[in-house]
């Protein structure tokens, strides 16, 4: 049995989301460009990730000292999701999304759910990029969010931690001001931050140019201690390599290292 069948009838049959081309966003949408929308994930998902969903589980990510070895699999699933616009779906026409509605989007990435949950990451590149569009200033969502939404970058979230798990109230990396004049930077206020976290999902590879680090941390208070519970914890953006103001890179690495792998269950072909 196939998957389709069952998503037109939750879409159309149950959701009837052809009730929100009656809303202005949607309105140049139709029945024609949902399904199309859906046949392409269809047919990506069958061709890129269902044939590599046994390869990527035995073949599991390594590391040989200075990058994550990945099947090339995996890249070319990556690029051709990046290239069918799923990244960016939801956005609006003009920073190069197709304004779908979200209940659309959701059902369109099941195929790559049910075809490879373990090559299928773009979540949290999507995740980390919708965060930024909402509370980014505008040079941060042209440098990195809207590079994520292209397929250029992609992001992380990086909450747990090795001795806090993903309690927030034990989070002990920290974040410092980095020099007199860490408030000037165009790219927003400047941190040096030092910590360790762990289980980052796509945390590191090389199937993009770059990843953006969305990194909690708490900044110490005027004694430079960190106060105790939730209080003091900020939301930092952290690229793997630096960047400029016009999203290009600098050649520079940033200080990100990564540790080592961990095994996740049904998860084994992602970092």
């Amino acid at each position: 049995m196939t998957l389709r069948p069952t998503v037109d009838f939750l879409l159309h049959d149950w959701l009837h989301v052809e009730t929100l081309q009656q809303r202005e966003r949607f309105a140049d949408h139709s029945r024609e460009t949902f399904d199309a929308v859906l046949d392409t994930c269809e047919r990506i998902a069958r061709e890129k990730y269902a044939p590599f969903n046994r390869l990527v589980d035995t073949q599991e990510p390594h590391f040989d000292g200075e990058r994550v070895i990945l099947p090339q699999a995996t890249h070319d699933a990556q690029k051709a999701y990046a290239a069918s616009g799923m990244l960016s779906a939801a956005q609006d026409y003009d920073v190069g999304g197709m304004q779908l509605p979200y209940t659309v989007e959701a059902a369109a990435n099941a195929f790559f759910a049910m075809a490879s949950v373990s090559i299928g990451s773009g979540m949290l590149t999507t995740g980390n990029a919708n965060l930024l569009m909402v509370h980014g200033t505008e040079m941060q969502k042209q440098v990195f969010a809207l590079n994520e939404f292209s397929g250029r970058f992609s992001g992380t979230m990086c909450l747990s931690e090795p001795q806090a798990g993903s309690s927030l109230s034990d989070v002990s990396t920290r974040a410092v001001p980095d020099g007199a004049d860490f408030a000037d930077d165009p790219l927003g206020p400047r941190y040096r931050l030092k910590g360790n976290k762990m289980w980052i999902s796509a945390g590191e590879h090389e199937l993009t140019e770059n990843i953006i680090h969305l990194v909690l941390a708490k900044i110490p208070d005027e004694n430079g201690k960190l106060v105790p519970g939730t209080r003091g914890i900020s939301l930092f953006i952290v690229p793997k390599k630096m960047v400029n103001t016009a999203g290009e890179l600098t050649g520079e690495r940033n200080d990100v290292a990564l540790a080592g792998l961990n095994h996740k269950c049904g998860w084994r072909g992602t970092t």
